[in-house]
């Protein structure tokens, strides 16, 4: 007889903790002093059109942001302030941050298709993934909207010491590496400036427009039967 297992059902304290267990950005922000400076400088950078602030301030769902990041990655310092000031529109938006070096396991409980324990090495960070106010899982973003893959594929091109260097031990390699990232770093701030901030801001806008729309088409067809 073929046995038949069961979907884990975790009850709501646990999948609370999952989600708590996380950083709320002012801790993330006390515990990342080589960030800090950057984080503030880009949450005081970033403008929300008021189209899409007066979408989000009426959103009328609860969402839990859990997002993970690796320190190292340039895009962490340039894309989260966006996520932090998307959760001040709102009280029913709720941010918790991740570094890849945490225990996930807790979080990882509330993932679905996505092992964080297993598969995060071979994920792009920074990572979001969106959960209802039920703690089920909706949807994943990251780690930066469409509009900036040409800008890198360009910087790239330009720079094609970078991986090597990524790679590289020697003490005069990680100085070498230490600058390319500091400059495109600095370089990713004048792309996000220039029109990246609101392309990000339009995905997750649209992003959250489909959950939206989701939830009214299954309601609806809740209520056809």
């Amino acid at each position: 007889m073929t046995e038949i297992t069961q979907p884990l059902i975790l009850p709501v304290s646990q999948k609370i903790f999952g989600f708590t267990s996380g950083l709320t950005s002012t801790e993330f922000l006390d515990n990342t002093p080589a960030l800090a400076k950057l984080l503030r400088q880009r949450t005081s950078e970033v403008r929300i059109p008021p189209a899409i602030q007066d979408f989000l301030v009426a959103y009328p769902d609860m969402l839990n942001f859990a997002f993970i990041v690796s320190e190292d990655a340039p895009e962490t310092g340039i894309v989260l302030p966006i996520w932090m000031r998307l959760e001040r529109l709102s009280s029913r938006f709720s941010l918790r941050i991740f570094c890849d070096t945490d225990n996930l396991s807790l979080l990882n409980q509330l993932t679905e298709d996505l092992d964080l324990t297993e598969d995060l090495g071979e994920v792009e960070l920074p990572l979001c993934l969106l959960f209802d106010e039920e703690w089920n899982y909706q949807a994943q973003w990251g780690p930066h909207p469409q509009a900036a893959e040409p800008l890198l594929d360009q910087w790239f091109e330009e720079h094609k010491e970078y991986e090597a260097l990524a790679e590289a031990d020697t003490p005069e390699a990680q100085q070498q590496y230490a600058l390319l990232i500091q400059q495109l770093t600095q370089q990713m701030r004048v792309w996000y400036n220039s029109g990246l901030d609101q392309a990000c801001l339009q995905e997750v806008r649209d992003l959250l427009a489909t959950l939206r729309e989701d939830e009214e088409r299954e309601a609806g067809a809740e209520e056809a039967r």
